[in-house]
């Protein structure tokens, strides 16, 4: 017996239970590398090369054994991973600022990466079992009030096996105000305040820092503004807002700064006060177009100036020209108001002259060269004019010949505002140095006519003012200020200016109107309007909108 079993054990007949099921697994695993079967990601995290494979327990498919004997597509339609992972969240923003609650309250735009992250903190429910893999927006409508966010999320259901699933969240937009806000449109909220004045009868200066406000984005951290009669009042939260405000407009007007502060409570066994601060800007009175007088001890500061010079740009210096010699004078902040200067007469007393020759001067009499490029020098061009007031044309037959620094501007026939000093009453001036210059007429700026209506706007700041005062009329400095912008393409650099609305063409009627009234018109009107400066279409951008629906 012995014998037999010794010879059928080594013709392979019988074979233990151990050996059969090696030889099974090693034909299994060979026939799959054979056919190249490829793993699918939601089967499992391990290799099923050289795995023993078992039904499943729910539709028989064959699989790697896990701990719950069920293969991957039954794990998805009888386990969720998003149970616990909210579907529905609020997000707070402000309605005021559009800034949304992080916290803190932060500047997001829409479907940008930011609110991406705001997003996904306020989801609960992932976590470290619960992984997030992916996310991205879900278009909605603007106006809507609700954000989609579309997120894949991994969880570990069993041993090596991984689900994975994909759902959407919807935030619910919930307007709130933000702390800034509050304060903002609370009364005497603030802790800082930046008073902006300017001793002058108009408001130009304060239309153009507005606009240089509004282009450079300085009114971000200001809670609120207020218009009075002397200028403008910034209120801002902290300290140093304010003083950066402050600085900003010391960089574009020449301006001096007082600081002052009130004190509101104070502890004195934690030794914390706490004060309201309040800084003072006097801007320079002196404006674009001012005739300014030099006294003689000042002379000996700016090389032997003439006792009157004509101020053609303001900015973080003040610079002057002699309209005789075309020389020009840069006073900086500091040494103007260690030594303030005078104004004789401002754009109040503007008056139409008619220009009748003009006679370019050469170069040998203009003077020396100047040593540094000076701003706006090479725009001047010296000329002897003979001009007349338009006042007294058909009355009498006066004539002036005055030197001018606008010889390349001004042709026979056209029009010119200028000072007559002989009409002005000029106070505390001596007048012995007037008569030695023989300076009675200034001319400022050529006279254009103007084409109809413009096509650009531009932005103003939401002001506040107290009960019962009457509204600040400004309309005539905003004019004057958008006349400068269309003849200065420099001044244009600072501002934003907006294309209004196209109404569409015009009809036939008003068409043949506008022909008729042009008829009655002369040749030299018609090349006035030719040469009328225009803003380019190229500086001009969209995004506001003036008329009501």
């Amino acid at each position: 017996t012995d014998h037999y079993n010794h010879n059928t054990a080594q013709l392979g007949l019988f074979q233990s239970p151990n050996c059969c099921l090696r030889a099974r697994r090693s034909r299994h695993s060979i026939a799959q590398a054979q056919r190249g079967m490829k793993r699918s990601h939601d089967v499992s995290a391990e290799s099923t090369l050289g795995a023993a494979t078992v039904l499943c327990c729910s539709c028989g498919v064959p699989m790697v054994p896990n701990q719950s004997m069920r293969c991957a597509q039954c794990l998805k339609s009888e386990v969720s991973i998003v149970e616990g992972v909210s579907r529905q969240v609020v997000l707070q923003r402000c309605r005021n600022c559009s800034r949304y609650n992080k916290p803190p309250w932060t500047a997001c735009e829409p479907e940008s990466r930011e609110l991406l992250g705001i997003c996904l903190k306020k989801i609960r429910g992932i976590g470290k079992e619960v992984r997030l893999v992916d996310a991205a927006f879900v278009w909605t409508e603007e106006h809507s009030m609700r954000v989609r966010v579309k997120i894949t999320v991994q969880k570990e259901v069993a041993h090596a096996s991984v689900l994975q699933q994909t759902m959407v969240v919807e935030f619910q937009v919930v307007n709130q105000q933000c702390d800034d806000c509050q304060k903002s449109f609370t009364p005497h909220a603030y802790n800082a305040v930046v008073q902006v004045r300017q001793k002058v009868p108009h408001r130009r200066t304060f239309c153009y820092l507005e606009q240089l406000i509004l282009k450079s984005d300085a009114h971000a951290k200001v809670t609120s503004l207020k218009e009075t009669r002397e200028g403008l009042d910034f209120f801002f939260a902290t300290k140093s807002h304010a003083q950066r405000f402050a600085d900003f407009v010391a960089a574009h007007v020449p301006t001096q700064q007082r600081q002052s502060r009130h004190l509101i409570s104070h502890d004195a066994n934690s030794n914390i006060y706490n004060f309201k601060y309040t800084i003072m800007c006097e801007l320079c009175p002196i404006c674009v177009d001012d005739v300014v007088y030099i006294p003689k001890g000042h002379t000996k500061h700016l090389s032997g100036a003439a006792p009157l010079l004509l101020c053609h740009k303001v900015s973080n210096a003040i610079r002057l020209v002699d309209p005789v010699t075309l020389r020009n004078y840069d006073i900086p902040t500091a040494e103007y108001f260690k030594r303030p200067l005078d104004t004789v007469t401002g754009r109040s007393h503007l008056t139409e002259f008619i220009v009748l020759n003009v006679e370019p001067v050469d170069a040998a009499e203009v003077g020396s060269a100047a040593r540094h490029n000076l701003p706006g020098r090479g725009k001047m061009t010296l000329a002897d004019v003979e001009v007349a007031r338009a006042c007294d044309l058909g009355v009498n037959d006066d004539r002036i010949i005055v030197r001018t620094h606008l010889g390349g501007h001004l042709r026979p026939g056209g029009r010119v505002m200028g000072y007559d000093l002989r009409t002005v009453n000029v106070g505390g001036i001596s007048t012995e140095q007037l008569e030695e210059g023989n300076r009675d007429v200034f001319l400022v700026k050529k006279v254009f006519k103007r084409k109809g209506d413009r096509k650009w706007e531009l932005k103003r700041l939401q002001k506040e003012r107290e009960e019962g005062e009457d509204a600040i009329d400004d309309d005539a400095d905003m004019e004057a200020l958008r006349q400068d912008l269309e003849e200065d393409p420099e001044l244009r650099k600072g501002v934003n200016m907006y294309r209004t609305s196209y109404d569409g063409p015009q009809s036939d009627a008003a068409v043949a109107g506008a022909k008729q009234a042009a008829e009655g018109d002369d040749d030299e009107e018609d090349e006035e309007d030719e040469d009328a400066p225009e803003v380019p279409l190229a500086e001009l951008l969209e995004g506001l909108e003036l008329k009501d629906d």
